[in-house]
């Protein structure tokens, strides 16, 4: 296992933090706020008032404090707080976060793009999670894994599956990564590859000299 310090990618997904809120059945939803999102969809949302259970039918768009989480279909329940959209799944964070401690890190203070197959979002639990081509980008961070999960507690960005990161030149591949997205420490395992930019020597530097051939006789 190695372990280094690189300000790279990470709580992704703590831009899908969710809270309790009402709900509705209706057709044409626009502006609806429901578990704490203006919601905005054409098809219909479902909700069973009794149990809290609600669902989007259609390809729907939830926003909140500069997030957008928009996908094919979602489900959820606004009474524990939990959220899942499946099918092409986007989440567009365009203003600063704060973790739960109200701390913040450098690569929250920057828009980012998460996509990926599923969405879950647990909010009692603080806890989220991304599968099925998981991609996060973030000016020039960008990060591709299997899953993903934050957990908002240990303020811990887990990724795991060909995960593939580049930080400007910089490249890593592992089959798992740990993010503190506090101290912006690293941890990686399985497999791990990290390469490096070649330095290129500045303007006039002379390159290396030729070794002379003798002359055969």
């Amino acid at each position: 296992m190695r372990i280094f310090r690189w300000k790279t990618v990470a709580a992704a997904l703590a831009v899908c933090s969710l809270a309790a809120g009402g709900a509705v059945l209706a057709q044409g939803v626009t502006g609806q706020n429901i578990a704490g999102f203006e919601i905005r969809t054409n098809g219909r949302v479902n909700w069973n008032i009794n149990n809290g259970d609600y669902a989007f039918l259609s390809r729907f768009t939830a926003s909140k404090e500069g997030t957008d989480i928009t996908g094919d279909a979602g489900s959820g329940n606004s009474k524990r707080k939990t959220l899942s959209a499946v099918g092409h799944v986007v989440v567009h964070q365009t203003r600063p976060l704060k973790g739960s401690s109200g701390q913040t890190s450098r690569f929250t203070q920057e828009p980012s793009t998460l996509t990926c197959d599923k969405l879950d979002v647990d909010g009692a639990t603080k806890r989220y999670a991304a599968t099925g081509d998981v991609h996060f980008t973030q000016t020039t961070r960008d990060v591709t894994a299997e899953r993903g999960t934050l957990d908002d507690n240990t303020h811990v960005l887990h990724m795991e599956g060909h995960v593939h990161i580049r930080n400007g030149e910089q490249l890593a591949d592992a089959d798992n990564i740990d993010y503190n997205t506090l101290t912006e420490e690293v941890q990686m395992s399985g497999n791990v590859l990290i390469r490096q930019p070649l330095e290129t020597p500045p303007p006039g530097t002379p390159g290396p000299r030729a070794t002379p051939k003798k002359n055969r006789k």
